[in-house]
């Protein structure tokens, strides 16, 4: 391992379309805050269950072999499905990531799935391995091995460039620090045709970070690109994206990807919460310019016909 490697923190991931993206790997000591968090979290919502249970009277018309099976129903579902179900669903993160600002992601960069999220979680048990019996700390204790050591976690974070557990290299995972430095803040998109393809982005589309980050990067430089490379750059990210919102073939690659940073980043209907983002920048009057036509329709909406709509304009930005 060269030694400049070993002890940086930043994983520098190239996405197909030869775009370079910088995460800051979280540490044992950045994820440790999160896992006590959530553990705590998970004890909250057992206890929780147990009086609720007790004030229904459940504990006193059931039988005591059935409340201990209960017992550990509860806790084993909250134990082990827990961090599965949120890092699913919530983009890599628990409510204790969250605190905490850290996530999960894949070594490529995108977003995690139910697959990967499950091979991490169900390997936690061979991460805190081994375990230290009761007996260690309680002489009368029974001989039951419940306390972790994390010592093959530790091991294998430490082997690890990107500080990967066991659970994170069977599943292609990381845990990275969850910034949003890399948005830009002054990026002038004057051009009124920005604003009204963006209304015809379907509402339900949601941007990946790994696009989210490319779209931001691009809308922040492409004032320093010529034309003819501007169109060559946003066809790889657009043309996908022209495919799945059922624009036109002729729409505008350079004039989506605005639309999208206008939607994602700029757009007050986009984000009810102003200090995430930087507001709009103010426009002087422009000359009025022909207004764009309709390339994409709500999901609810019968699609219109190419003869229906008037052509859209190629010319780009």
């Amino acid at each position: 391992m060269n030694p400049q490697n070993s002890i940086d923190l930043t994983a520098v991931i190239t996405t197909p379309e030869n775009i370079q993206f910088e995460y800051r790997i979280a540490g044992p000591f950045r994820r440790l805050p999160a896992f006590l968090l959530d553990f705590a979290i998970r004890m909250m919502c057992v206890i929780a269950f147990y009086i609720v249970a007790f004030i229904g009277g459940l504990t006193v018309s059931l039988p005591v072999g059935l409340i201990l099976f209960m017992i550990l129903l509860v806790s084993f579902a909250f134990d082990w499905f827990y961090g599965l179900f949120f890092e699913s669903y919530w983009n890599g993160q628990t409510p204790g990531k969250w605190l905490t600002q850290i996530r999960v992601i894949s070594v490529d960069g995108r977003p995690i799935n139910a697959y990967q999220a499950t091979v991490r979680n169900f390997l936690r048990l061979a991460d805190f391995a081994p375990m230290v019996s009761l007996e260690a700390f309680v002489s009368e204790a029974p001989p039951a091995y419940a306390i972790p050591t994390f010592l093959v976690s530790l091991i294998c974070m430490t082997l690890s460039p990107r500080f990967q557990r066991l659970g994170d290299l069977a599943a292609g995972t990381m845990v990275v620090v969850n910034e949003r430095s890399w948005v830009p803040s002054n990026v002038k998109l004057e051009d009124p045709r920005v604003a009204s393809l963006s209304e015809h982005i379907p509402a339900n589309f949601r941007m990946s970070s790994t696009l989210a980050k490319a779209i931001a990067l691009y809308a922040e430089r492409r004032s320093r690109i010529s034309v003819g490379r501007r169109t060559e750059l946003a066809s790889h990210l657009a043309r996908p994206l022209l495919k799945q919102f059922h624009f036109l073939a002729d729409t505008s690659p350079d004039l989506l990807l605005c639309a999208l940073y206008y939607r994602e980043f700029v757009s007050k209907e986009a984000f009810s919460d102003a200090k995430r983002y930087a507001p709009p920048v103010a426009r002087e009057p422009e000359p009025l310019m022909a207004e764009i036509a309709p390339v994409a329709e709500s999901e609810v909406m019968p699609s219109p016909t190419p003869e229906s709509l008037p052509p859209v304009l190629k010319t780009p930005l």
